[in-house]
């Protein structure tokens, strides 16, 4: 066989399912057969126009797993521990190729140092080369799917974790806000962790993880004092609002009190409105963990990816309950109406299935 069926991306919410050849496996690298890919809300973004790559088409997908069936030459398997039928997890920043049967990958294990630079066409710094960790026995396919976010997550909770004591606001009970806001409870000691989602189903989900409270927006606005938290870890996808004094990041900041921390985790290249006066006047610490690996390298995310691999396994981040739906590659009608309908959905975490 020498070619394999992907889903491409043409142009915003136009999409076809496509026979490509395999790629070819790098020299230093690992040719893996996708075994599961959770979608993530950067998908969305691309599929709904949000982001935007350098050129069309693209293939969607970077919440992988896959298995090795082919390795290449110059890649050191024997000391990288690196087998022919292991599971592999990648966290990189070029967010492509995942819905097809098989991708390549050139892989940085925890403790190697290893760097391919160049500069990406959004603006930073990128690495040929992706953080992996390899999955043991007792963790699942499904649940190792949800590896790469927790990655992204504990990437931004350790580059700017709350203090010891502080108030934490979870802006967005999506999954990556669930992540985060779990991490933070269970490991970082904070006085007290509470949530905002206008999804009240989700708000259930948050309340079930990590959450003492998950408002909606509006209790958040009318039950909460200004000033009432530390620390705000914001999870929201792109944001319009009609009434610009209810913005979700508005109304965020203005709950945050003086010299607070406000950590940004999502990213659109649509432009998005934050509090500027706010900022100003409250001196509030906008920081966020750089995609940039002159600032933060790869191979420190080979660490970091390592670490969420563990919070899985042993329940610090609940897997099982991140699933909502499970839908198969061949099932194409079917992926295109989840994608087409995320941002609507009551789910969590959907996984598209090529087993």
């Amino acid at each position: 066989m020498t070619t394999m069926k992907a889903m491409q991306l043409l142009a915003p919410r136009k999409t076809i399912l496509a026979e490509l050849p395999i790629p070819a496996t790098p020299a230093d690298g690992l040719l893996l057969k996708t075994r599961c890919v959770s979608i993530c809300s950067t998908d969305i973004s691309f599929y709904e126009g949000h982001l935007y790559p350098s050129e069309y088409p693209i293939v969607l997908g970077h919440e992988y797993l896959g298995e090795v069936v082919d390795i290449g030459p110059d890649l050191d398997a024997e000391s990288a521990g690196v087998r022919i039928g292991d599971r592999i997890v990648y966290w990189g920043q070029t967010d492509f190729d995942g819905f097809a049967e098989y991708r390549t990958l050139r892989p940085i294990f925890a403790g190697q140092v290893k760097e391919d630079v160049f500069w990406a066409d959004r603006n930073f710094y990128d690495d040929r080369r992706a953080a992996a960790v390899r999955v043991p026995d007792e963790l699942g396919d499904l649940e190792a799917s949800f590896i790469e976010p927790t990655t992204g997550a504990l990437r931004s909770v350790l580059t700017n974790p709350p203090q010891v004591g502080d108030r934490v606001l979870i802006l967005g009970t999506g999954p990556i806000g669930i992540i985060a806001g779990s991490v933070i409870r269970r490991l970082l000691a904070p006085n007290s962790i509470v949530s905002v989602d206008a999804n009240l189903y989700r708000n259930g989900y948050a309340e079930e993880h990590f959450s003492q409270r998950a408002y909606l927006p509006e209790e958040l606005i009318a039950e909460v004092d200004d000033n009432s938290f530390d620390y705000v870890f914001d999870a929201l996808p792109t944001v319009k609002v009609d009434d610009e004094e209810k913005d979700p990041r508005r109304v965020a900041m203005r709950k945050l009190r003086p010299r607070g921390k406000y950590v940004l985790y999502g990213a659109s290249q649509e432009m998005q409105k934050f509090d500027t006066w706010l900022m100003l006047a409250k001196g509030i610490n906008v920081s966020a963990a750089p995609f940039d690996v002159t600032s933060f390298p790869m191979h420190k995310t080979a660490n970091v990816i390592e670490s969420a691999m563990n919070m899985l396994a042993t329940g610090i981040v609940d897997g099982k309950r991140l699933l909502s739906t499970v839908c198969r590659f061949d099932d194409f009608d079917e992926l295109v109406r989840i994608l087409e309908n995320y941002r609507f959905t009551t789910d969590l975490k959907t996984i598209v299935d090529f087993r």
